[in-house]
């Protein structure tokens, strides 16, 4: 069957004759083409009501979820090493909420005083997603042994993220740009064990309805996390 073109495409580009030389670089064409299909995907894509990552570090579309100023809390990694804890998953794992006279709901922005205690997380990656608020979660659990436990990390999109995001979708199976809605979980090639650094944060949008250090789905997970991350080193 004769393959139609759309009347906006038949003349896209010059004919050889068009040319003053005549001559044409056929090896220019793809990047012509997908100069021209990358932005019609991409208004397609906010039209719809997706979220578009354009880049490890672009974002189109996203969302700003609950406790934002919280999430995006841009304060550096203390230079007093003493000010930041090493922890495991599972040693998170066995962490209680927030006391019961804590007030923390979606609405509250400023960081209550257990979020501003500094962490350094050492684990395995056992999961990579993307939100819709244009973060990167990885799923941490512990880099030995099989204790219980699984920790959220995130990293949210901006020019101070750029470079951690940057290291992270290297480990992804994924190609740019690509859409979704609500969030999506990459394939990645291998499970490295890593050292992330930032605050905690007891993500309220996952707590039950006691507060407690649980999240109902997925099992096993702890609705404490480190949230932004503000370092990542690879260990292995």
């Amino acid at each position: 069957m004769r393959a139609i073109c759309p009347a906006s495409l038949k003349r896209s580009f010059l004919l050889p004759s068009e040319f003053g030389s005549g001559r044409v670089n056929y090896a220019l064409f793809p990047a012509l083409l997908v100069s021209f299909i990358t932005p019609l995907v991409l208004a397609k894509s906010v039209a719809a009501g997706t979220v578009t990552f354009v880049s490890p570090c672009e974002c189109q579309g996203e969302k700003s979820g609950s406790r934002w100023t919280a999430k995006t809390d841009p304060s550096p990694v203390p230079l007093d090493k003493s000010a930041v804890q090493s922890i495991t998953p599972s040693q998170i794992y066995k962490w209680k909420g927030p006391e019961p006279n804590v007030p923390l709901t979606t609405e509250t922005e400023r960081r209550i005083a257990s979020e501003q205690k500094w962490y350094n997380l050492t684990a395995r990656v056992v999961g990579l997603k993307v939100e819709a608020d244009g973060d990167i979660t990885l799923a941490l659990k512990d880099a030995s042994g099989n204790r219980v436990g699984t920790v959220g990390a995130e990293i949210p999109v901006g020019p101070k993220w750029c470079e951690i995001r940057q290291t992270v979708f290297g480990w992804a199976m994924q190609s740019f740009p690509f859409s979704f809605k609500a969030s999506e979980r990459l394939e990645i090639r291998e499970q490295h064990v890593i050292t992330v650094t930032g605050k905690a944060f007891f993500d309220v949008d996952h707590a039950p309805a006691d507060h407690s250090n649980r999240r109902i789905k997925p099992k096993k997970y702890t609705v404490w996390e480190i949230h932004p991350v503000m370092a990542l080193h690879v260990d292995q």
